[in-house]
């Protein structure tokens, strides 16, 4: 997930609060269109989809051309704030390293869910780590493992 870099949180809880309201998906937009979302999110999202296609949305390939790229078309669900992407896993190793040098450049932060943390423009990272193992560590595990592909 890539979020404005003004959605700074000091700690997990706080995280965990403003990411699982975000996630209900109440607001009354459309998650497929790019231009309610901050203007460096815009910016990184049309970058971005002219590398990995959107399954959805105004820029998604005709059906005839769907899988024809060098990689498969990622699900981009674009709030205010944030923009959710779920790529393929066959395509994770490949895309981690465009995904992070396209949050350098427009200054975004990156939740980075394998790794559980959030990391900011300015070197900030927060952590999302437990050091103690409880019933509601494993969210992001068991994130992964519903969907069987990273989310970055």
């Amino acid at each position: 997930m890539i979020m404005d870099k003004h959605k700074r949180f000091s700690d997990k809880k706080g995280f965990l609060e403003w990411y699982n309201e975000l996630t209900e998906w109440k607001d009354d937009v459309d998650y497929n269109d790019y231009r309610h979302a901050t203007p460096d999110l815009q910016k990184w999202f049309l970058e971005i989809k002219d590398i990995i296609p959107p399954l959805n949305g105004e820029f998604s390939p005709a059906d005839e051309e769907l899988g024809n790229g060098e990689f498969q078309e990622a699900d981009y669900c674009i709030a205010k704030d944030a923009i959710y992407v779920a790529f393929a896993w066959s395509d994770a190793e490949k895309i981690y390293p465009i995904v992070t040098k396209l949050v350098q450049k427009h200054n975004v932060a990156f939740f980075d869910i394998p790794n559980d943390r959030v990391v900011y423009p300015n070197g900030y990272i927060l952590s999302l780590t437990d050091t103690v193992k409880s019933p509601s560590t494993s969210i992001f595990q068991r994130i992964k493992r519903l969907f069987r592909f990273k989310m970055y």
